[in-house]
This record gives structure tokens, sequence and C-alpha cells, in this order.
């Protein structure tokens, strides 16, 4: 691991280390905003909706807060409420280390996982997890699968730690230009996503050494996972429906050597080589595409941190 990348690393370890016990104290929790907001199927095409309808006297609600900090979360669940604990006590621990102000985190706990059939290119249904406004404290996550890792992402978004759109769309512009389709116009989601994944890789480890270990394996798993998606996208023509191309292909182009401490460390500036490194990477990652171009017929899981 690189110098700097490796002091950053030792950085955010210690101030996780440095956070207090969660302080775990249930309240009352809000059923109403847990249905209303999923009554528009825009993101989901309705499916969160539906199996919250089909829980019945399966639906456990719980809702938790950190007594200390404020930071919320309101969850509805196939689970036992005793169950949940363990995963709701991370999020408050992950909350605290990402906010000094109080976030607050919708959850519906449900098993729907990542799964992209064979023959088909990768889109909304297979892939997107969350969502969060850019400047409202609040975080939604619809799947089990990888929940802890999405919250991450969204409470970026949350607290407004993106790439600014004014800085992404004349890049966007350009890959557009060389790929022949509209891309999904969030681009900046590369970063997010790329950011998520670094800390989830430390959140997610015993020890620093852990860290470090868990991030080599992340960078072996995005490899693996831009090869697939680019032997299924490499030609299309469609526009995208989600970020198909900002998660798996332009975050691993972020990953590589050449860029990953610029990337992490100071994305706002590089921004505008995010094309010429794409165009640098593009012929190992051809190749890398064509060694899988036999996953095109497969069901493949779409998960981003492979196990972490």
């Amino acid at each position: 691991m690189q110098g700097p990348l490796k002091l950053y690393m030792e950085h955010l370890w210690t101030s996780l280390q440095a956070q207090p016990p969660v302080v775990l104290t249930d309240i009352p929790v809000s059923r109403a905003q847990l249905h209303g907001r999923i009554s528009d199927d825009a993101f989901d095409g309705g499916k969160t909706a539906v199996w919250l309808s089909d829980l019945g006297s399966r639906t456990t609600w719980r809702a938790v807060r950190d007594a200390r900090t404020g930071h919320t979360i309101h969850c509805v669940s196939d689970r036992s409420w005793a169950t949940l604990t363990g995963d709701l006590k991370k999020g408050l621990q992950l909350l605290n280390w990402m906010s000094p102000r109080p976030v607050v985190w919708y959850w519906w706990d449900h098993a729907w996982m990542r799964q992209m059939p064979a023959a088909v290119d990768p889109s909304r249904d297979h892939i997107n997890g969350g969502w969060a406004i850019p400047g409202v404290l609040e975080v939604h996550v619809y799947r089990r699968e990888e929940a802890h890792k999405v919250l991450l992402h969204e409470t970026i978004h949350a607290l407004g730690l993106d790439v600014p759109h004014t800085a992404i769309e004349p890049v966007r512009s350009q890959f557009e230009a060389a790929l022949g389709r509209r891309l999904w116009p969030h681009l900046g989601e590369a970063f997010t996503e790329l950011f998520a994944e670094w800390l989830w890789a430390i959140a997610s480890a015993r020890s620093l050494k852990e860290a470090e270990r868990l991030w080599a394996a992340q960078l072996a798993c995005s490899e693996e996972q831009a090869s697939i998606v680019w032997a299924r996208i490499h030609d299309a023509t469609a526009d995208e429906d989600t970020n198909v191309f900002a998660y798996y292909i332009l975050k691993w182009v972020l990953m590589q050597p050449a860029a990953i401490v610029a990337a992490l460390i100071g994305p706002d500036h590089t921004v505008t080589h995010w094309f010429t490194w794409w165009q640098v990477s593009r012929p190992h990652l051809d190749s890398l595409a064509r060694s899988r171009a036999s996953t095109e017929y497969q069901n493949i899981k779409m998960g981003m941190t492979c196990g972490i």
C-alpha cells in the first residue's frame, strides 16, 4: 500500500477506534415513515412495498437511538427483535464515526439479493440498494445485503461529501461521446462508491493489518466485477437506468495505483483526469472482459463487497 494511502487508512482506523461505545436506546418506531417512503415505486419498482405488505405476522418493527449522539435507526424486518441488535449497534457506530450531526437511517431489512440473470445487461433492480438527498441528514436502505456499506454510501451523499455535480458534467459528456450512449447523470457515484468501500474495509476489520488485507481483497473483487460487467456492457447501445458504468467500471479505474491516492484524498481535483485514466486502463479492461466473456451466460452476483 502506498505511503499516503496507508497514512489515511491509519488515520481513519484510529478515529474509528476512538469512538465511545454506542448507548443503544429503544424508541418508538415510525411505522408511518417506513410505509410512506416506499409508496413511490420509482427506485425499486415497488418490490419493497410488496415485501412489506406480504410480511403479515412476521413483521418486526424496531427503532433505536444512540442516547449520546442522537443518531437514530428505524427498521422493519422479517427477523426477530433480538437478532437485529448487532446490526443496529453497528449502524449507530458507523453513523457516530461519519457525522457529528445526528443522522436518521430508515432500513427495510429485505433479503433481496443483488443478482443479474444471464444474457441481460445490469440495471436498477440488479444493483441499487438505497438513496439519500445531499444535505438532508436521512439515509434509506432497502436491502439486507451490504446494508452497512450502503449506509456509508448514502451517508456520504447526505453529508454532501460527493464530488460536485458541476465538476462532473463536462467529464460525463466525454464518456458519453466515447461510449455512444447516455450514462446515468450521477457519474460522481464512482467516487462515492469507492469511498464507501474504502470505509467499509476499515470498519469491518479487527486490526489495522486486517483492514489492509480486506482492502487488497476489495481491489481484487472490483477488478473481477469490472471485467464481468464490461463483458456485458462494452457494446451496449441503450441509455443507462442507473449508475452501472460509474459503480463497476469507473470506480475500478479510480482504484488503480496511479489514481487511487488522488481519487480518495482529493477527488474534486482529479475529475478532469478521469477520462484519461479510463483511456489508459481500457486495453487492460478489454483483455479482462474477453477472458470473462462466458459469464454473459451465467447468473452473476452483483454485490460490490464480495463478502466483506
